[in-house]
């Protein structure tokens, strides 16, 4: 689980602009990616400061 909480930020930067880029507005497309980012890093600062703090190795 550790190495996929670490593995989720090369996933999420090729993952996440390549969904905002199918849309067809420019700008919309510019503030989808920026505010899956800003969710994302919400999400991975949890997993590391939660979830990753309770593992065991």
């Amino acid at each position: 689980m550790k190495k996929f909480i670490l593995m989720s930020v090369l996933y999420a930067t090729i993952i996440l602009p390549s969904l905002a880029a199918r849309e067809r507005n420019p700008s919309r497309g510019v503030k989808r990616a920026v505010a899956m980012f800003v969710a994302y890093n919400f999400i991975y600062a949890f997993l590391v400061l939660v979830v990753w703090t309770s593992m065991e190795d």
